[in-house]
């Protein structure tokens, strides 16, 4: 694939305690290089508006994804209040731990798969 052929460059800051990503279309870049689209994202308990949400992630009982971010720490606590998260799998601020371990790495996406 050339240079030329590429439509879209993303990027994701997958960080230790918040993340967020971002990104520019071909067309956009030619006109603009500094043209970039980034996603806002809110705190529905706090109506927080921010380029990062934080690196926390929920799982249903099922091992399946919920949410990530904002939307996944709201949903704990809704789940908390209500006495319903004992079964949930609630990560957060996960990202060292994976990094620092591979068989960790891997035995979460295995556990989860």
């Amino acid at each position: 694939m050339t240079e030329s052929s590429y439509i879209l460059c993303a990027a994701i800051d997958f960080g230790t305690t918040y993340s967020g990503y971002a990104f520019s279309t071909r067309h956009d870049f030619d006109a603009d290089p500094l043209k970039v689209a980034a996603c806002q994202w809110t705190a529905g308990s706090s109506n927080v508006m921010s380029l990062k949400t934080p690196t926390t992630v929920l799982f249903n009982p099922d091992r399946k994804f919920d949410s990530f971010g904002f939307e996944a720490e709201d949903r704990y606590c809704q789940l908390m209040d209500d006495g319903h998260h004992r079964e949930w799998y609630y990560f957060r601020r996960f990202k060292m731990r994976l990094f620092n371990s591979k068989v960790r790495f891997l035995s979460l996406f295995l556990l989860l798969g």
